[in-house]
């Protein structure tokens, strides 16, 4: 593992790899033999949620968004990318054989050599080896299907589709059919940082704005989508935040002890979202908040729009060649942050595995452990870290989060079934009001776990549901 310059002084500072932290280590831990009993020593390490675990969200569900899914969106995606790209014949009909075992073929193991990811994912195949499509837990399913949409293309493969992102038109098209937006955040920004600007206002709306950019998913949403969810005036979303702890978050911020002044980011979304991103970092930064700032990002692409580092600079550098002057400026503070190691970018193969959080890496675990507080951004990195399991929608966040090594938010717009720290009246009411409240995307949960964990105990969990 290389580490980009930055102000901890115990790392080792790599000059020509600043802004930019690769990880190429893979601790292959216990649930790769479908044993989740982590054991335990003095470092942090790993474990499982206290509670008991519930049944996963599964494709076989009828009638459930994990159903429809499997079989209206996945098959659309893949269309798309056939579309959208000018990929060989051949490549297109490795696409079209893919379309065509979906649902109920039984999923293959992957053919893809020497992709630096293959051992890993033969492992992953193992768990769930002879099942169907349709017979996989929803989570599974979907990540599976974007990993073999790049073997389909020869992401992994020498040749002229080598490291060609599938999904890098409707990236283009999100960042690009939101530069209204784009400004008004920018100007928004400038106000943030201005000294004698309530800095907790600040926060309250970067949270805000933070959160609802999360609406821009383009594997729900494509980018000449006609209707989308929006709520993109600040201090109009009050009614939709079925849980608001936006001013416990700010309280955290606002108090990080001097040696805990890092925050990491957990992305989701490049487009309009990674520039939201952007913007919390610099307004981080530049109120003197945090001395760095971490985003963790994806090592190859996935769910449509996820971001990769390749994405954090494409943004940055749109951003740069903006003629709006206050744009172009911001562009230029986030270079220079990168190129100063408060900006870091991390990438890891953890965040496009079909696995739960409590189930990364022990080294990863660890390197979040570092943070003052994480922030975890979109509905993907929540499944993770709740595990998409079918939970009463009454348990509590912080019980189930209750492994994660240090102080945690998550910023979420609902975009599937999987919801927990509700009150029952409230899905009671949702269910009668709006049939679709969970996937649709128009309500938004701010959660947040305050403690950190000192030296986790020892736990067990039946495992991986596959």
């Amino acid at each position: 593992m290389r580490y980009s310059a930055g102000r901890d002084k115990r790392r080792t500072q790599d000059s020509t790899d600043r802004g930019k932290r690769i990880s190429v280590e893979w601790n292959p831990f216990i649930w790769h033999t479908g044993d989740v009993n982590f054991r335990y020593n003095p470092g942090m390490q790993p474990r499982s949620p206290s509670l008991p675990l519930p049944p996963p969200y599964r494709c076989a569900d009828p009638r459930s968004f994990a159903e429809n899914t499997l079989l209206v969106r996945l098959p659309e995606i893949a269309r798309r990318v056939i579309l959208e790209n000018d990929f060989p014949d051949e490549i297109n009909r490795h696409i079209e054989a893919l379309i065509a075992v979906l649902p109920d073929s039984p999923v293959l193991e992957i053919d893809d050599p020497g992709a630096p990811d293959l051992d890993l994912w033969r492992t992953y195949s193992r768990t769930f080896e002879g099942k169907t499509w349709r017979e996989l837990a929803f989570l599974v399913c979907e990540n599976t299907f974007y990993r073999r949409i790049l073997e389909a293309t020869g992401y992994f493969q020498k040749g002229i589709t080598y490291q060609v992102d599938p999904f890098l038109y409707q990236k283009k098209m999100g960042l690009e059919t939101s530069r209204q937006r784009t400004h008004t955040l920018v100007t928004r920004l400038e106000t943030w940082r201005r000294a004698d600007f309530p800095v907790e206002e600040a926060l309250t709306e970067a949270i805000e704005s933070n959160l609802w950019g999360n609406q821009a998913d383009l594997s729900l949403w494509p980018a000449d989508a006609e209707e989308t969810p929006s709520h993109a005036r600040l201090h109009q979303t009050a009614e939709f935040l079925l849980v608001n702890r936006i001013a416990d978050v700010v309280e955290v911020l606002l108090h990080l002890p001097r040696r805990e002044q890092r925050v990491d980011f957990l992305i989701d979304n490049a487009g309009y979202e990674l520039v939201c991103d952007l913007a919390f970092a610099d307004l981080l930064a530049g109120r003197g908040l945090a001395e760095e700032v971490h985003f963790h990002l994806k090592a190859h692409p996935t769910f449509v729009s996820d971001a990769m580092p390749a994405d954090v600079r494409r943004t940055v550098e749109v951003l740069q060649s903006e003629q709006d002057e206050s744009t172009a400026a911001f562009g230029e503070r986030l270079e220079k942050a990168f190129n100063t190691g408060i900006l870091c970018l991390d990438e890891h193969f953890f965040w496009n595995s079909p696995l739960f959080e409590w189930e990364m890496p022990g080294a990863l675990y660890r390197e979040l452990s570092q943070a003052g507080i994480v922030i975890s951004k979109g509905d993907a990195n929540y499944r993770r870290l709740v595990g998409d399991l079918r939970w009463p929608e009454t348990t509590p966040f912080e019980k189930i989060t209750d492994y994660f090594p240090t102080r945690l938010a998550a910023l979420r717009t609902a975009k599937s079934d999987v919801m927990v720290g509700l009150r029952e009246r409230q899905v009671k009411e949702l269910n009668r009001i709006d049939p679709t409240w969970r996937t649709n995307g128009k309500w938004g949960l701010v959660q947040i776990k305050v403690s950190s964990l000192a030296s986790p105990p020892t736990s067990s969990a039946p495992p991986h549901p596959n």
